[in-house]
């Protein structure tokens, strides 16, 4: 059993590298405007929600950030645009979860080197104490707060003990509202000429949701310090 299970997780591992490797050589995945290009030049293709959905989450799986396809899919589908990117979201947090507890150790070499690459306020083992501590709450709370990536919070959900359910509970009722605000504000600043009071009142919403996530985050019990 230990032996096919080394075997699954190497070809798994292989299939994995490989994939990311040709996303990076096909569509420098992490070009927004070359992704922004690459979308634009499908849309118009029948069914093309469905691989757009597809695309989405297998590149949310490799990090790139969720910011990006609320942006775009706003712009190419509108309102379904929403639609596809909660969709995408959810499966490829529930992938990501999985991959986590599959291969442990790279993991956490992997998220560890990405995470860091930029100065971060709150570090992973604080994140990981958090989750472990608050479960479905601290989920929420890192859906609703701009300090950790998508992807990133995926993968460090899945290093944890918390259960599928809390974590997909906490994921759904953080991702909702927040990219719902996001794509609002996005479909109208796209009609900002046919409807410039659109936008502005879009904008204002947008602002508003923002301080209300910022005020939040300095007075919740969950807020960490390192």
């Amino acid at each position: 059993m230990k032996t096919k299970g080394r075997g699954f997780k190497i070809v798994f591992g292989v299939l994995f590298l490989l994939m990311f490797i040709y996303l990076i050589v096909s569509l420098n995945i992490f070009d927004k405007d070359n992704l922004f290009e690459f979308f634009t030049s499908g849309s118009e293709n029948k069914g093309f929600g469905i691989v757009y959905t597809v695309l989405i989450t297998l590149l949310m799986v490799f990090f790139v950030p969720i910011s990006w396809f609320s942006a775009i899919g706003a712009f190419l589908f509108g309102w379904k645009g929403y639609l596809y990117v909660i969709i995408g979201g959810m499966i490829a947090s529930i992938l990501a979860f999985y991959i986590a507890k599959i291969f442990r150790q790279d993991v956490i070499k992997v998220v560890n080197k990405i995470y860091y690459k930029k100065e971060r306020d709150v570090s992973l083992e604080e994140v990981s104490r958090q989750i472990e501590k608050h479960g479905m709450g601290y989920v929420f709370f890192m859906r609703s707060m701009p300090f950790i990536p998508f992807s990133i919070a995926n993968y460090v959900s899945g290093l944890s003990s918390i259960s599928l359910k809390d974590y997909l509970f906490g994921t759904i009722l953080g991702l909702a509202p927040g990219q719902f605000i996001t794509t609002y504000f996005f479909v109208k600043a796209v009609d900002i000429r046919e409807n410039p009071i659109g936008a502005i009142i879009a904008a204002v919403v947008k602002g508003a949701y923002v301080l209300l996530v910022i005020l939040w985050q300095r007075k919740s019990k969950y807020k960490t310090k390192e």
